[in-house]
C-alpha cells in the first residue's frame, strides 16, 4: 500500500526562472501566478506475469514508489507546465529493482501580441520498443523491450498581413528525438534506430480579408531529418499555389497544384515533378463540418478528409483520413504537439483521452514510410459521466521495399463520477496487427477497470485491474498478463 501526504501551494507574482528550477528566485511580475504542486506516490501491484513470457510465468508482488511534481505558471502571454516522477520498482520475490522516469513539459507564449507566438512539447516516457517482442498495457513488470524515448518539439510562427490585401506566415518546428536504440553494440536491444534532429519550415502567403468568395494562397514546406546511424535521411519539399471559390457560407470549392521533390528510394514513393489537390467543404449548418480532399503525387493518388458533427452539445462526432510520406520522428512531433497534460489521465490527446503505454502502434525504425491514417471517435458527456468509442485505421508502406504494415483497433472507455469523493473509469481495447514483409498477424486485448476515492484534499487511493493478453498466428508469440493494483497519492 502507499503513503502520501498533500498540499498544493499557489505562488503568484513569480518569473518563468522559479518554473525551471523551483525552490530557486524569480522575476516578480505583477499578474503572474505560479503552481508548485509536490507529490508522493505508491503502488503495490501483483502480476501473474512479471517477465512478461509465454512460458514458465512468474508471479511477483511489485512495489512502486514515485515521488513527483507538477509545476505551472500562467500570465498574460505565457503559460508553462511540467510534471516529473521518478518512478522506483522493487520486485518483492527476486528482490531486484528498475529505475524509470515519466516526465511532460508544455510552453505556449506569445512574444509579439498577434505577430510571434512560439511552443515547445517535452516527453520521457518508457515506451515498447517492437511490436513484435514483450507488451503489456500494466508497467509492473520487466522486459528488455521497454526503453526510455526522449522526445522534444519547439516551433515559431510569425505572421503579418499587407493591410487587408493579404496575409503572410512563417513558421519553423525543430524536434529531437533521443533513446538507448542507436546503441549497435548493446545485443539486448530488440530493435535499432537513430537518434534524430528534425528541421519543418513552411511559409504561406494568402489573401486577405478584403477578399471575400474568392481566395488565392501560395505555400511551400521543406522537412529534413538527420539520423545518428548509417542510414538514408529524410528530405520532403513542395511548392504549390490555391484557389479556393465560395459558392455561399455552405459550400467551396478547392484545388492546388504545384510541384514536390523527396529523398525516398522506392518507385512508388519517390516524388520529383508536377503535383495537384481537388477537394470541397460543407458546412450547412453548426452541426456539420465536412472536408474532402484527392490528389496526386508522384505515383500515388491521395486522399485527406476530415468530419465533425455534433449531434447535440454533450454528444459528437470526429473523423480524419490523411495521406502522407512520413517518419518516426514526424508522427512523434505531431502527437506531441497535441498533446496535454491531465492530472489524472497523465498525457493525453487533443480530445482528452488517455495515451496508454502501448502507444506507438508501430515499432520504432529508420525506415521512411508512406502514412494511411483513418480515426473517429463517439464522445458522449453527460452530468456525472464520460464516454467514448473510438476506432482506426492505419497503413505504412515502408520505403525499403519490405512492404505494408496493417494495423487497425476499437477502444471503449468511460469514466463514471459515482459521488463527489469516487469515480470508476475503464478500457477496453481490441487491436489487429499485420507486419510488414511477414504472414504474422497479431490480435492484442486490452481492459481496464479502476474505482478511484478521494481520502481527503491531499489524500487520493485506487484499486485497479488490468487485463493483456496477445493472440498470435506466429508459434511462441503469445502472450497474457493480469495484474491487481492497489494506489495511493498525496500531494504536499
Amino acid at each position: 500500500m502507499v503513503l502520501a501526504y498533500s498540499k498544493p501551494h499557489t505562488l503568484s507574482k513569480l518569473g518563468f526562472g522559479l518554473l525551471i528550477s523551483v525552490g530557486s528566485a524569480g522575476t516578480v511580475f505583477a499578474g503572474d501566478h505560479f503552481w508548485l504542486d509536490t507529490r508522493a506516490e505508491a503502488r503495490i501491484t501483483f502480476t501473474d506475469n512479471a517477465l512478461l513470457t509465454l512460458k514458465d510465468r512468474q508471479a511477483e508482488a511489485v512495489l512502486n514508489l514515485a515521488p513527483g511534481l507538477n509545476a505551472r505558471w500562467e500570465s498574460k502571454r505565457i503559460t508553462a507546465g511540467v510534471d516529473y516522477a521518478f518512478d522506483y520498482y522493487y520486485f518483492l520475490t527476486d528482490k531486484s529493482d528498475d529505475i524509470r522516469h515519466r516526465g511532460f513539459a508544455t510552453l505556449d507564449a506569445e512574444v509579439i501580441e498577434g505577430h510571434l507566438t512560439v511552443n515547445g512539447r517535452a516527453s520521457l516516457r518508457e515506451q515498447f520498443l517492437d511490436q513484435r517482442g514483450s507488451i503489456s498495457s500494466n508497467s509492473a513488470n520487466r522486459t528488455e523491450n521497454r526503453r526510455l524515448i526522449e522526445n522534444y518539439t519547439g516551433s515559431a510562427i510569425l505572421k503579418g498581413g499587407l493591410r487587408r490585401y493579404a496575409d503572410w506566415q512563417i513558421s519553423y518546428r525543430f524536434g529531437i528525438s533521443r533513446s538507448p536504440a542507436d546503441n549497435l553494440d548493446d545485443e539486448t536491444l530488440p530493435v535499432n534506430f537513430s537518434d534524430t534532429e528534425s528541421h519543418e519550415i513552411a511559409a504561406n502567403l494568402g489573401s486577405g480579408d478584403r477578399f471575400n468568395n474568392f481566395e488565392w494562397r501560395l505555400f511551400a514546406n521543406s522537412t529534413r531529418i538527420a539520423r545518428s546511424l548509417d542510414v538514408n535521411d529524410y528530405r520532403n519539399e513542395n511548392a504549390r499555389g490555391e484557389l479556393t471559390y465560395k459558392f455561399n457560407r455552405f459550400i467551396q470549392v478547392v484545388g492546388n497544384a504545384g510541384y514536390t521533390r523527396n529523398a525516398f528510394q522506392s518507385d512508388v514513393l519517390k516524388e520529383d515533378g508536377f503535383s495537384w489537390e481537388l477537394g470541397a467543404r460543407w458546412t450547412p449548418g453548426r452541426k456539420l463540418d465536412m472536408a474532402l480532399r484527392y490528389g496526386k503525387e508522384g505515383l500515388r493518388e491521395t486522399w485527406y478528409a476530415n468530419l465533425q458533427y455534433f449531434f447535440s452539445p454533450r454528444f459528437d462526432l470526429t473523423g480524419t483520413y490523411q495521406d502522407a510520406l512520413s517518419a518516426n520522428t514526424i508522427v512523434s512531433n505531431n502527437s506531441l504537439q497535441d498533446f496535454g497534460f491531465d492530472e489524472d489521465l497523465g498525457i493525453s490527446n487533443a480530445a482528452g483521452l488517455p495515451i496508454d503505454e502501448t502507444d506507438p502502434v508501430f515499432t520504432f525504425s529508420d525506415v521512411d514510410f508512406r502514412r494511411q491514417n483513418a480515426t473517429a471517435t463517439f464522445t458522449l458527456r453527460q452530468k456525472r459521466t464520460q464516454m467514448y468509442l473510438s476506432g482506426n485505421m492505419e497503413w505504412r508502406t515502408f520505403d525499403d521495399g519490405s512492404g505494408t504494415a496493417k494495423s487497425w483497433g476499437v477502444t471503449y472507455g468511460f469514466d463514471r463520477n459515482i459521488n463527489r469523493r469516487s469515480s470508476l473509469k475503464g478500457r477496453i481495447n481490441y487491436r489487429r496487427s499485420r507486419f510488414e514483409g511477414e504472414t504474422r498477424i497479431d490480435n492484442y486485448i486490452e481492459g481496464s477497470l479502476d474505482w478511484t476515492a478521494t481520502i481527503s484534499r491531499y489524500f487520493k487511493s485506487s484499486i485497479g485491474f488490468t487485463h493483456s493478453e496477445r493472440q498470435s498466428s506466429e508459434p511462441g508469440a503469445d502472450l497474457e498478463e493480469n495484474a491487481l493494483t492497489f494506489y495511493l497519492r498525496g500531494i504536499f
